[in-house]
């Protein structure tokens, strides 16, 4: 039973028209080459100083804190070089579409965003928020120790 299923094509029955319909269902269209250009996270500069000033408090503020012990230190260092890398390879990944567009909110105009335009107070405010909190967090922390010791 099984062969009387042949498949085989007759070249003489496929018509011209039959094998470009065949082609264009196989070959992949082709794609338009993608205008350059990187956004980036059109951030200031000071936005990711700000950022970054916030963890380094964290982590004196722990280091302050724990009263200079050797395994503390330690647990410190290694965080704080998690936090580097994490940092670093997202910029490494951002770097690989080339240099960043200048951000808008340098220029004195709103950052132009999925949910629409935010003005430099709104976009601080979302983007600081948690490593300020985590400052404030390590600061409190040092002070009771300070206080307590």
């Amino acid at each position: 039973m099984l062969e009387d299923l042949s498949f085989e094509i007759d070249d003489s029955d496929v018509s011209a028209s039959e094998i470009h319909a065949l082609d264009a269902l196989v070959t992949p269209a082709a794609v338009p080459p993608v205008a350059f250009g990187n956004p980036g996270y059109q951030l200031p500069s000071r936005v990711w100083h700000t950022m970054f000033a916030c963890y380094a408090v964290f982590f004196t503020a722990l280091a302050v804190a724990t009263g200079g012990s050797g395994k503390a230190l330690f647990a410190i260092v290694v965080s704080a070089l998690y936090t580097t890398i994490y940092f670093g390879v997202a910029s490494i990944g951002a770097g690989q579409a080339g240099r960043e567009e200048t951000s808008p909110l340098e220029r004195g105009e709103p950052l132009q965003t999925w949910t629409g335009p935010m003005n430099a107070i709104s976009v601080y405010a979302q983007i600081l928020v948690v490593p300020l909190a985590v400052a404030g967090f390590g600061i409190g922390v040092a002070t009771i120790a300070l206080v307590s010791a």
